[in-house]
């Protein structure tokens, strides 16, 4: 009977332990929610994407960088897919078409190597290919609008925002071809339209958010104030954040590592993204990627 007692106590004090860890990881896991939901801004291309499934959004954005306060969007697809039989596919950020049927596509760039110019050509062209029907005139071909929110400078000229056309070179008269592609750089934000939107997409904190729309819905997404498909949306995307930023910390740390010749390097720097985002410490794991004396800084503070 002892011995049957004995066993009972063991199977009761296993049952709890087994309770207790899994309620500490859930707590685990949403202190883990939290913070990267608390570290989000709208130059994540993932959270622009679900803040822009918000029509309004997308067209305060088009109104602000293209000086067009009377743009009204008739749609928009999100993560639009445009195959080529003959070449590379494209998934396009965002996809929207204005009520005079104008065509715009905003893709948020947070790398130069993904904002290139002869990309910003593709897309361009990839647009047209998958607008005009077989049999119709060229004239047909609306205007088409490839915008780039990029982080830095990728252009390396100093503007706020570059607008691209083709000209003819003799006159300088504009070709007129109906394609134009902007760069819109967030480093450079003056006290003007553009560099409050540059403000805001760059922050975190809904509140400090000047415009109305873009804070309503970034509070909206970051409070939790969803219904049960935004917030399953937002689990999607929280779990491809995470992929993302683990992928992206090891590429850095790599990238890194073989320009400094320290295979040792390399590791070091693998574990420590492991630590900052088991630790939720989004911030953190961005700055790393640049900033190397605080690498090193967090390198000693986990022994690494």
């Amino acid at each position: 009977m002892k011995k049957t007692n004995s066993t009972n106590a063991h199977a009761k004090k296993s049952g709890r332990l087994k309770a207790n860890s899994k309620r500490t990881r859930k707590k685990m896991d949403a202190l883990e929610k939290k913070k990267i939901i608390a570290s989000l801004t709208l130059m994540d291309d993932l959270f622009m994407q679900v803040v822009l499934e918000e029509q309004a959004c997308t067209e305060y954005i088009l109104q602000t960088i293209l000086d067009k306060s009377s743009l009204m969007l008739k749609e928009q697809r999100l993560q639009k897919r445009m195959p080529n039989l003959h070449g590379r596919a494209l998934v396009l950020d965002c996809l929207c078409t204005d009520e005079k049927g104008l065509l715009y596509n905003i893709e948020v760039q947070n790398s130069s190597a993904g904002a290139i110019p002869k990309r910003a050509r593709y897309h361009a062209a990839l647009m047209d290919t998958h607008t005009l029907k077989k049999g119709e005139k060229f004239s047909k071909l609306p205007e088409s609008y490839v915008i780039f929110i990029t982080d830095k400078d990728v252009l390396g000229e100093g503007e706020q925002l570059y607008q691209i056309e083709r000209v003819i070179r003799k006159s300088g008269n504009l070709f007129k071809d109906g394609s134009h592609i902007f760069y819109f750089n967030t480093a450079r934000q003056d006290d003007n339209a553009l560099g409050k939107l540059a403000k805001d997409l760059k922050e975190a904190n809904p509140k400090e958010i000047k415009s109305k729309v873009l804070s309503h819905r970034v509070a909206s997404l970051k409070e939790g104030k969803l219904d049960k498909e935004g917030e399953k949306k937002m689990n999607v995307l929280l779990e491809k954040y995470r992929k993302k930023a683990v992928e992206e910390g090891m590429e850095k740390g790599i990238e890194k590592g073989i320009e400094q010749g320290m295979q040792q390097g390399q590791n070091r720097l693998a574990l420590l993204v492991g630590q900052l985002l088991n630790a939720g410490r989004m911030d953190d794991l961005k700055r790393v990627s640049y900033d190397e004396a605080y690498r090193e800084k967090l390198l000693k503070e986990f022994g690494l």
